[in-house]
């Protein structure tokens, strides 16, 4: 590779790592949900093979859920580039951008039914938590989604798939030293269930990072 080639390679890699490395997360500004009802939650962490997800069980009587969904109750949390994930644009100059740009950021969520139903999942982790932990965990959540001037969340994007999950504007912008993975990780560490999530890339590498997590068919009898 010629010395232009080098340059541009060393631009496309060493300026969002430079950019992750200098700028803080964006966050809302959101006071600390209310305390939910004593405990204990489920909480999954889902690998759909590219990119993971967070899935929790909602409060009862909370209404976390996308419209028409709103008392669900799990809940499946998800970030991620709003053009790729979102929009599923896969062009060549969307996809690099993806890669080597700030992009605007989405929330997916999604209601599930209880159990919930992980079809196509590479792999499903789960835990319990406490009250206070998942009022924690919940908080960090909803504190990645824009608000509106009054506090609530900014509307979802129009979106012509299920019902029981939108895609809403998120806080961040995407690159690559900040990908969903990054973001899942950075989300339970958060409420103290995850190691820090510096070098994660690939939904693989997530697993190793979690705290008090295992397969749900390693769960005692009754």
């Amino acid at each position: 590779m010629g010395g232009n080639g080098g340059l541009i390679l060393l631009a496309l890699v060493g300026w969002p790592l430079l950019h992750a490395a200098v700028l803080p997360e964006p966050r809302a500004a959101l006071a600390p949900l209310p305390p939910p009802p004593p405990g204990p939650y489920r909480l999954l962490v889902v690998d759909w093979g590219l990119h993971t997800a967070i899935v929790v069980e909602q409060p009862p009587g909370w209404r976390l859920g996308p419209p028409g969904a709103e008392t669900a109750p799990f809940l499946e949390f998800a970030w991620g580039d709003r053009r790729y994930y979102a929009a599923g644009e896969r062009r060549p100059h969307a996809v690099a951008a993806t890669l080597f740009l700030p992009t605007d950021s989405v929330l997916f969520l999604a209601a599930h039914p209880d159990p919930p139903r992980l079809a196509g999942a590479v792999r499903v982790l789960e835990r319990r938590v406490d009250a206070p932990t998942l009022q924690a965990l919940l908080t960090s959540l909803e504190r990645s989604l824009r608000r509106s001037p009054g506090g609530g969340r900014q509307a979802p994007l129009a979106w012509p798939g299920s019902r029981s999950a939108r895609f809403f504007p998120a806080h961040g912008p995407y690159l690559w030293p900040r990908n969903c993975n990054w973001w899942t990780l950075r989300r339970l560490r958060d409420a103290g269930l995850a190691a820090r999530p510096q070098g994660v890339l690939f939904s693989r590498q997530v697993p190793p990072r979690l705290l008090g997590f295992r397969s749900p068919a390693a769960d005692p009898p009754g």
